[in-house]
């Protein structure tokens, strides 16, 4: 192939992955990220500051806002985008989720802080293909958090829940933050 085929293909490419990302911000991938990072946020903290079932109750009413603010942004948004394949982002989250609960199932039981770091390295691992997928940046969000994780759990077991939610909860605020000003 010659240079100038190679440079046109490899434009092509590049034009094509930005194409995606805008689809994937008009449909509110950045919405995602800043709801899901305030849920980790508040119920990292939560972990961190509530005792046994309240932490658990605090974590079920963050993950059904979740839920519905996900749900609300995705039906109000994806409008503007019609993508036939959209539908395999959704998919990949629900089998992600499926197999995690599988997984633990499996290694049950667990005390809270080996849940808590089970489920912090299980959707950290889901960001970072979602980045194989839309963008590096995103990947390196998924990676970053996942070594955090790990290095709180090590470094600062007595702080963790705090320590995850400012290194989850804000990596994924920021990434959510990052998709809204740059994929416009």
């Amino acid at each position: 192939m010659d240079p100038s085929k190679a440079s046109e293909s490899l434009a092509l490419i590049r034009e094509a992955g930005n194409a995606t990302r805008r689809a994937m911000a008009r449909a509110g991938a950045g919405y995602q990220f800043v709801i899901w990072g305030l849920v980790w946020l508040f119920g990292y903290l939560g972990t961190q500051l509530l005792e046994g079932a309240a932490s658990g109750y605090l974590w079920l009413a963050l993950d059904s806002f979740g839920v519905v603010a996900s749900a609300y942004a995705i039906l109000r948004l994806s409008r503007r985008v019609r993508s036939p394949g959209a539908w395999k982002f959704g998919f990949f989250w629900l089998l992600l989720l499926a197999f995690g609960g599988l997984m633990m199932w499996v290694v049950w039981p667990l005390d809270q802080e080996e849940y808590v770091l089970f489920v912090t390295l299980l959707i950290s691992m889901g960001y970072a293909v979602f980045g194989l997928w839309a963008s590096t940046p995103l990947l390196i969000v998924g990676i970053a958090i996942a070594i955090l994780a790990i290095l709180g759990w090590q470094l600062l077991p007595a702080y963790l829940g705090y320590w995850l939610a400012f290194t989850g909860g804000g990596g994924l605020i920021g990434a959510g933050l990052y998709i809204l000003r740059a994929w416009k």
